[in-house]
């Protein structure tokens, strides 16, 4: 047993040694500029790290940085900007100053989607090949590009279509992991306060984007909501469901099929799509199978 022990203490002192050396040995500072570069040549966006790079130890081996945006080409506005991120990396690249990122987490960000976080192309710039522009495989050395984890905590998305009022979702909690392929999995729950009505949602799924930007598409496996506020029945209204969505850039075409989905009692099936152009186009096939609106429209007190 006593030798176990001394045993056990001495890989642990090699590992902390291993470590101490490792973090005096490689600067993170060295992958700033590359990481800049590569986000710009393989995404277009503008990555901006505000303050140094440091390590960070326990419990897992990461990158920690101060203020962070990632900023579309000719956008007034960042598209995420956080006040911090971290990036859990593989030891065993290190050894070699190789980056290898297993991770991104996002702490307190706002993630904007506005018209003036999107990408403005000048007249005279290429138009993009019809092929997937995400990348498969890295070419550079000493390189992994990939994210296949990102997570974020404790954040805000603003949604805002043209003119149309903003929507603000906060509390937002995201996990997502992919594959080299693209497709992945996710969780997602929020809440939206609008009008003296309070929204919850929590849902999750799979995505494909092994074709994106082209066309996007996801399956939400089970999405859970609860609608309580103003002008709406004392218990609220909640229900669960699932649908599949899909995106097509070329038509600007929004579609979701095999709609199910529960209002207290209520249920609600079938398919709807739009189409984003000047004036937005609907098409919708919806059926009730069981309609209840005496638990859906509160009843005028008299």
């Amino acid at each position: 047993m006593r030798r176990f022990l001394t045993t056990l203490m001495i890989l642990l002192v090699v590992l902390v040694a291993g470590l101490s050396a490792l973090v005096l040995l490689v600067n993170p500072n060295d992958f700033r500029d590359y990481m800049v570069k590569q986000v710009a040549a393989r995404s277009g966006y503008q990555l901006q790290l505000d303050g140094p790079l440091r390590w960070h130890v326990w419990p897992q081996l990461s990158i920690l940085s101060g203020r962070m945006s990632l900023t579309a080409q000719g956008a007034s506005q960042p598209l995420v900007r956080a006040d911090n991120m971290r990036l859990d990396v593989a030891l065993l690249p290190l050894l070699s100053h190789q980056l290898s990122v297993k991770q991104v987490m996002l702490k307190g960000a706002v993630i904007q989607l506005t018209p003036q976080t999107e990408a403005v192309r000048s007249e005279d710039a290429p138009v993009a090949p019809r092929d997937n522009t995400l990348p498969d495989l890295s070419d550079d050395r000493g390189w992994s590009f990939d994210i296949s984890s990102l997570k974020v905590a404790d954040s805000v998305l603003v949604f805002q279509h043209e003119d149309d009022e903003q929507v603000t979702i906060r509390n937002i909690r995201l996990q997502m992991e992919q594959d080299p392929q693209h497709r992945g999995s996710f969780e997602f729950s929020g809440r939206v306060n609008r009008d003296q009505r309070d929204l919850t949602i929590s849902l999750n799924g799979t995505v494909d984007a092994s074709d994106y930007p082209h066309d996007l598409t996801a399956a939400i496996e089970q999405i859970n909501w609860q609608l309580q506020g103003a002008d709406l029945p004392k218990q609220g209204i909640q229900g669960q469901g699932s649908f599949q969505a899909q995106w097509q850039e070329s038509h600007k075409r929004l579609s979701f099929n095999q709609i199910s989905l529960t209002a207290n009692d209520s249920t609600l099936s079938g398919q709807a799509q739009v189409t984003l152009t000047e004036k937005p186009e609907w098409q919708l096939r919806l059926q009730f199978p069981q309609l209840n609106l005496d638990n859906l429209i509160p009843l005028n007190e008299t």
